[in-house]
């Protein structure tokens, strides 16, 4: 019996390290406190939906201090306005911009109660144009 309950912690551990991994864009970068926290959780948790969120808010922010005056207003396609700037000034591929468009139509399903499928690549694609820009000068 004690072997069963090593082995079902050690499957645990496993499991938190391969979903800590999913994303392939270093953390805890930039003056996103909550959000790296929030995402910390939704790692623990195995939530993609609430790290869509929490990614989400990294990008706006980032585009929104680098780029103020190029950015929509809210419900004037802000979004969409967030992904063409990201997309543009990184120089993403059309494959990459699209991929960008779906992880933000997702969010948006996601934020407003819709079903929607999400995944940690959808997750990923974000923050690693978040990434991007916050590196930009």
């Amino acid at each position: 019996m004690k072997r069963r309950f090593e082995s079902d912690g050690m499957d645990e551990i496993f499991y938190r390290m391969i979903s800590k991994n999913r994303l392939s864009v270093p953390r805890n970068w930039g003056t996103h406190s909550t959000s790296w926290k929030n995402l910390k959780k939704s790692l623990d948790d195995d939530n993609p939906d609430f790290a869509l969120i929490s990614v989400w808010a990294i990008l706006e922010d980032e585009v929104k201090s680098k780029f103020p005056k190029k950015i929509k207003k809210v419900g004037d396609r802000r979004g969409q306005s967030i992904c063409e700037i990201s997309s543009q000034k990184l120089g993403h591929s059309s494959e990459q911009k699209k991929q960008l468009l779906s992880a933000m139509e997702k969010r948006n399903k996601v934020a407003h109660g819709k079903k929607t499928s999400t995944s940690w690549n959808s997750v990923n694609v974000i923050l690693k144009s978040a990434y991007g820009v916050f590196k930009l000068n």
